[in-house]
């Protein structure tokens, strides 16, 4: 689980859509705060394709919990987003804590299938 954690956060670091998006089931699911689910890699795209190219993130992520059954893995995390514009101003931070399930591949790797996340409270702006 850690190593699917990290990949994420490489990712979302590095602004890499189609890395980010390697992280996921063709059929995966986001399931974010206040927003609907995105289905598929279309819309987990759509929706997150306009962020990593507006935005300088860290995005650390802790893993707590993982539970492996077959060809299924479920995890819980903790994590922090910090989101800079590219063209400057200030960072806004969010806490959190999620909860995913993951599904092997056919070539054994690991990929999310269901990704759902909340936050610990309002974010801070420095």
């Amino acid at each position: 689980y850690g190593e699917v954690c990290d990949l994420y956060t490489l990712a979302a670091e590095t602004g890499d859509i189609d890395l980010y998006l390697a992280n996921y089931a063709d059929d995966g699911v986001q399931m974010p705060p206040d927003e609907p689910s995105r289905i598929g890699s279309e819309q987990i795209r759509a929706a997150m394709e306009p962020a990593l190219a507006q935005f300088d993130a860290r995005c650390p992520i802790y893993p707590q919990i993982a539970e492996l059954t077959g060809d299924w893995a479920f995890g819980t995390c903790d994590w922090s987003l910090s989101l800079t514009p590219k063209e400057g101003g200030e960072t806004t931070t969010f806490d959190g804590k999620g909860l995913d399930v993951l599904k092997r591949q056919a070539d054994g790797s690991w990929k999310y299938y269901i990704s759902c996340w909340s936050y610990n409270g309002p974010p801070t702006v420095e």
